[in-house]
């Protein structure tokens, strides 16, 4: 299964490099027009849809997609190209609006309302957001809910609605200046992040999705549309006011689980059930005349809507951090052992071979003495052999060098086997399907975990007996460690030194987890979790990568 995920991410990356090779041979010119072309044509179909949204008795549209859609681009193309993309929908606009039987007057100054809101919006946007706006930090949420939605909708609002008044459309300014002003702000809303983040992440999606992943996403859009119908299909007689929070629940969820992408698309299959049927004179919002009933369902989609796209941007923002804090954490870990690794190498190397000289020199020197000076020379060199031993100890506890050579069932079997004949605790190891090419860092990370524990039995636990079982089944690698000692509280636990905590933050570094069951007199379990590393093997260990670079 591994090499199957595996494989499926390096296709996945291939089809993403051929794809975006194919795209760069493609001319710069001929890349722009295929772009405006569909930019036009998705413009085009926006005015439509807007279109059937538009009540027989106004001539303001419930719901206007073009303008969000046109902001979307601009917001994500080069602002040398804007000219391009706005010349492009103009005959996609006349067209539209011609063939709706819109006056030519109309058409020009709709057109000058729809790219003067989209303009406004991306210029203040782009302005305040240097870098690509990706609605993952309340920073770009606020600087898009001012300027997207509130700013340039407002002001482009008096010349739309003065455009109805001035040909002839309609008569009262204020009603077509608020219908305006609300369709336009739900749906930049709901658009715009749904495009931008469909347009600057789809490959990541399909890379990185999973099969659950996207199956939870199809159950919450097919969710989503059956509460909305359920909702807002019903006649306003049979209706029960509170179903109209109904939603909230999904929109929550999908907050949790997707994020702002998830968020906006979700809201966007809302808006669409919703304004649809409360433009027929049907659900619970429905009120005497068609301006107070959508611009009701307006305000209820907003009061959705923009508190939790915060509280998206607020777990995004929380989630990286999480993940900045666990980059640090590796980062810890690896200085540390590479610190311990030079330490090692230094004692091993260089102190425990002057040592050893040492003791050659003396064996020398006390060849060539009297008995009386022999036995002093005796003790010396038994101190000089007693230092140079627990120096090669204390190298090998600091590194473990076993795991290099031996690999991680020996090093601890070897590691049990040591600490055993030094303490009056009896130490059992077994170990079941472990692979013989352990990811370096796991081996690295279980060890400590086992070196810790040991050592905390044999002058903590008052243990008589302790076991140490490893395994590996179903692509994690499984470390338990019991004894038989006085156990400790829920407080000793949570007050303990720094060995748990260096215990955890090491296995949580790796995407691990680790238990601790104890009680008084009752001993102590510790249970180790960790997923096996893809494409790293025993030999490519941290530190020859370190050194290599």
């Amino acid at each position: 299964m591994g090499s199957l995920l595996s494989g499926r991410r390096v296709t996945s990356g291939l089809r993403e490099k051929v794809f975006e090779s194919a795209l760069s041979s493609i001319p710069l010119r001929f890349r722009t027009f295929l772009l405006a072309l569909l930019v036009a044509i998705s413009y085009y179909t926006g005015s439509k849809l807007g279109f059937s949204f538009t009540p027989a008795q106004t001539p303001i549209s419930t719901f206007w997609p073009p303008n969000a859609i046109l902001l979307a681009v601009l917001l994500l193309v080069p602002t040398r190209l804007w000219w391009a993309f706005l010349l492009a929908v103009l005959p996609a606009h006349l067209l539209v609006q011609l063939q709706s039987g819109v006056p030519m007057p109309s058409a020009l100054g709709w057109f000058a309302g729809n790219t003067g809101e989209a303009l406004l919006g991306a210029v203040a946007i782009r302005y305040f957001k240097k870098e690509k706006l990706l609605f993952d930090s309340l920073r770009d949420i606020a600087i898009f809910i001012v300027f997207g939605v509130l700013v340039a909708p407002l002001v482009t609002s008096f010349l739309d609605a003065a455009v109805v008044v001035l040909t002839g459309l309609g008569r009262d300014y204020w009603v077509f200046w608020t219908m305006r002003l609300s369709s336009n702000m739900i749906s930049n809303l709901t658009i715009v992040p749904t495009a931008v983040l469909l347009a600057t992440c789809w490959s990541s999606w399909i890379r990185t999705g999973t099969l659950a992943r996207w199956v939870e996403a199809g159950l919450l859009a097919f969710g989503t549309v059956f509460v909305s119908v359920l909702v807002f299909s019903r006649p306003m007689t049979n209706s029960i006011l509170g179903l109209i929070y109904a939603p909230l629940a999904l929109l929550l969820l999908a907050v949790v689980r997707f994020g702002v992408a998830g968020l906006s698309f979700s809201t966007l299959v809302v808006a669409v059930v919703s304004i649809w049927n409360t433009m027929h004179n049907v659900g619970p919002l429905v009120r005497t005349s068609i301006a107070e009933s959508v611009l009701s369902l307006h305000v209820l989609l907003g009061a959705f809507a923009l508190p939790l796209m915060f509280l998206a941007a607020a777990i995004a923002e929380r989630r990286r951090g999480e993940e900045w804090l666990q980059g640090m954490r590796e980062k810890l870990i690896r200085a540390q052992e590479q610190e311990r690794h030079r330490i090692a190498r230094e004692l091993h190397d260089d102190i425990v071979q002057r040592l050893t000289l040492a003791g050659l020199e003396l064996d020398r020197v006390r060849l060539k003495s009297d008995a009386v000076l022999r036995r002093e020379l005796d003790r010396l060199h038994e101190q000089v052999s007693s230092a140079s031993e627990a120096t090669r100890a204390l190298s090998h506890d600091l590194h473990p060098f076993v795991l290099e050579y031996l690999g991680l069932e020996k090093g601890l079997r070897t590691l049990c086997r040591n600490t055993g004949e030094h303490y009056p605790v009896s130490i059992n190891f077994t170990g079941q399907n472990v692979p013989p090419d352990v990811a370096y860092p796991i081996s690295l990370c279980l060890y400590r975990v086992a070196q810790e524990a040991l050592q905390n039995i044999v002058k903590h636990s008052q243990a008589r007996v302790a076991t140490i079982e490893l395994k590996a089944t179903s692509g994690q690698a499984l470390l338990r460690i019991l004894d038989d000692g006085i156990g400790m509280s829920p407080e000793q636990q949570h007050g303990a030194g720094m060995g748990l905590a260096s215990m955890r933050e090491r296995v949580t570094a790796l995407g691990g987890t680790l238990k601790i069951s104890s009680a008084p007199s009752k001993g102590t379990t510790i249970e180790v979790s960790i997923p096996f590393a893809e494409g790293q093997s025993r030999g490519n260990t941290m530190f020859e990568r370190d050194v290599a670079s």
